[in-house]
């Protein structure tokens, strides 16, 4: 499968500190509602006609990416400092990436988001996934357009 070389600095941890509790998310939710959202996201992620195709070929073990990913919220939102990895060299690794997945998985994300996380703590959800889309959009392609 074809991969990029980043340009000089993609390759930097995303910023997980950036204020986005701007209502109290942290004491809105719990590890367990964190652990809930992400089953709830990629089970409609798995389902999805664009992204489960994509995600049903690069995961290759759920039991081992579901708890990376409630690691990974968790860190953002609750600032457990659980996750270590580098987003953006994974997302570089994936053949046949585009702007449109993103927006799909946003979207995805949004809609789980409102339907798993309290009223108070979905901003701080929604607001730390547009950040994080749009970095890694902006490193992934640099022009706009798919690798």
């Amino acid at each position: 499968m074809p991969t990029r070389d980043p340009s000089p600095g993609a390759l930097h941890r995303l910023s997980l500190s950036e204020p986005t509790d701007p209502i109290g998310a942290r004491s809105a939710v719990t590890d367990t509602d964190i652990r809930r959202l992400v089953e709830a996201f990629y089970t409609r992620v798995r389902e999805d006609d664009l992204l489960g195709p994509i995600f049903a070929r690069e995961v290759a073990e759920w039991s081992r990416h579901l708890p990376k990913m409630t690691d990974f919220w968790s860190t953002v939102i609750l600032r457990t400092g659980r996750y270590a990895g580098r987003p953006i060299e994974a997302h570089l690794r994936i053949d046949g990436l585009s702007p449109d997945h993103f927006r799909r998985w946003l979207g995805l994300w949004e809609s789980t988001v409102g339907d798993e996380m309290p009223p108070e703590a979905r901003d701080a959800f929604v607001l730390a996934a547009r950040r994080m889309a749009s970095s890694m959009q902006s490193r992934l392609f640099p022009a706009g357009g798919p690798h």
